[in-house]
């Protein structure tokens, strides 16, 4: 966090790899009486000017399974399929697909470029 949460805020890891990029180890020195939460395990991340980055099916399971052998509590897997909200899942509002270059398509079907 910044500095300016709560005490009893939880930091969260928003990743391809919490124990590559050292989240994992600097959560457990940092707040070790407290939970890892893994809240978004990219599918993909875009930097400005560069081009689409495509994980693979076994690249990502893989991040999952690192991630509860080195002690993680909570892995959302909203991400798999681009946090995309089906049918009347999303509130009003919100947008019901924000990344397709993922898992799963928006409409499930898998995405095998």
């Amino acid at each position: 966090c910044n500095g300016h949460a709560a005490n009893s805020t939880i930091e969260t890891c928003n990743s391809c790899n919490c124990l590559d990029d050292g989240w994992i180890d600097r959560h457990r020195r940092d707040s070790p009486d407290k939970p890892m939460l893994f809240t978004e395990n990219e599918g993909w991340f875009q930097p400005w000017g560069e081009a689409v980055a495509i994980r693979t099916t076994a690249d990502v399971a893989y991040s999952v399974a690192e991630w509860f052998a080195g002690g993680g509590a909570y892995h959302a897997y909203y991400m798999w399929h681009g946090g995309n909200n089906y049918g009347r899942t999303a509130g009003s509002g919100i947008t019901t697909m924000y990344a397709d270059d993922v898992l799963l398509h928006a409409d499930g079907t898998p995405n095998e470029p």
